[in-house]
């Protein structure tokens, strides 16, 4: 079966595919309600149209919350949580996840990880990273930014990337190590793989304050460690086995699900 992919923030990692969209069977997107005439298309010609979650939660599109009309003809889900928003899905993981190690040594770091929305947040992310570093002193702080999280904020190290960038997620697993908390202010792709390292994540705005009339609905994490700032902090463990499979399954196996139950 001959397949080609539309890839979104590098995180489909299972090859870029032999063939173009023309020459292929099937085609693996990022996303279908933001491309429905392009979908409506290759179906019409015969084409199966397969959406990835290309990033942590990103199924949440289509939940309750969101509404989103589901219009591929199936959808790759990282875990159970996220497979029940979508029809025809199937819980494949992503191999990007499957040699994250527990991480141990402390460093006396923390890291806040600034908010990329759908308009400008530095303001935001400015206050944010201004009362966390005033209020748990005890850590040295660093914040993350992206070229969809703009803030001009003096740091002694600011971690930038872009998303699109290749070498954007081999250094997040990687430069990961050198904190021993996360603060971030909704659950996402980055502090994702800060869970699976079993190190602390919290969560500082459960009421989504940056939000606006339109905007979408985070995805949550059921009992998630939601705090105030200025609260003591007590680390929480996750268990992240129902939003994350691993080991992730082979392309293969996808093909063959494809190819015999789309």
């Amino acid at each position: 079966m001959n397949y080609a992919v539309m890839d979104h923030h590098n995180f489909w990692q299972r090859g870029e595919g032999a063939s173009s969209i023309a020459d292929a069977d099937v085609v693996f997107m990022w996303n279908d309600f933001c491309f429905e005439a392009q979908v409506r298309a290759m179906q019409a010609i015969g084409k199966k149209v397969i959406v990835y979650e290309h990033g942590f939660g990103a199924l949440n599109d289509y939940s309750e919350l969101n509404n989103h009309a589901p219009l591929a003809d199936g959808y790759l889900a990282l875990g159970e949580v996220t497979a029940e928003f979508v029809p025809n899905s199937l819980v494949v993981g992503n191999p990007v996840y499957d040699d994250l190690k527990e991480k141990k040594e402390q460093t006396g770091k923390a890291l806040y990880v600034g908010l990329h929305w759908v308009r400008d947040v530095s303001g935001y992310n400015t206050r944010n990273y201004k009362e966390l570093k005033e209020t748990y002193d005890e850590y040295e702080w660093n914040i993350k930014t992206s070229d969809k999280a703009t803030a001009g904020i003096d740091s002694d190290e600011v971690w930038y990337s872009g998303v699109e960038g290749v070498r954007s997620l081999p250094r997040i697993k990687s430069k990961l190590r050198e904190y021993d908390a996360i603060f971030t202010p909704k659950a996402g792709t980055f502090d994702s793989f800060a869970r699976l390292m079993g190190i602390p994540v919290y969560v500082i705005d459960k009421e989504e304050s940056y939000r606006q009339e339109g905007d979408p609905v985070s995805f949550k994490i059921e009992g998630d460690n939601y705090i105030r700032v200025g609260e003591e902090l007590e680390p929480k463990s996750i268990d992240m086995a129902e939003y994350i499979a691993r080991p992730s399954m082979k392309l293969d196996k996808i093909l063959e699900w494809v190819d015999g139950s789309i």
